[in-house]
Parts: structure tokens; sequence; C-alpha cells
């Protein structure tokens, strides 16, 4: 799994680095990826880029 981040979308509301924050931390105005999730992690980014409220989290298999 490949996680990426649009900064032209994110707006940093902060919903994914709370719902993953070993994965994604907020940085300045934006989201960060931190590291790539670990199988064990998949459930939980699946379901920060799914809450994501400007679909700014692209996650590819």
């Amino acid at each position: 799994m490949t996680v990426t981040i649009d900064t032209t979308r994110c707006i940093g509301c902060g919903m994914c680095a709370y719902v993953a924050p070993e994965v994604f931390r907020i940085e300045g105005r934006f989201s960060t990826v931190l590291a790539q999730p670990e199988k064990a992690q998949f459930v939980r980014v699946g379901a920060a880029a799914n809450g994501c409220p400007v679909n700014a989290i692209s996650v590819k298999r």
C-alpha cells in the first residue's frame, strides 16, 4: 500500500493524524505521510482516506 497526500487539496483538518498517527502528521497547514503503512495499519489508513473531507489522501494497493 502506498499513501500520498495532495497538498493542493489538504486543509489540515487533522482527521487522518487522529485516526492513524503513526502514518500521518500535521506539519504547518498540511498533513504529511510519516511512513508508509504496515499491513496491520491498512484498515485505519483506509478509514482516514475515506474520512478525508476533501479527498486529499490517495491510497494505492
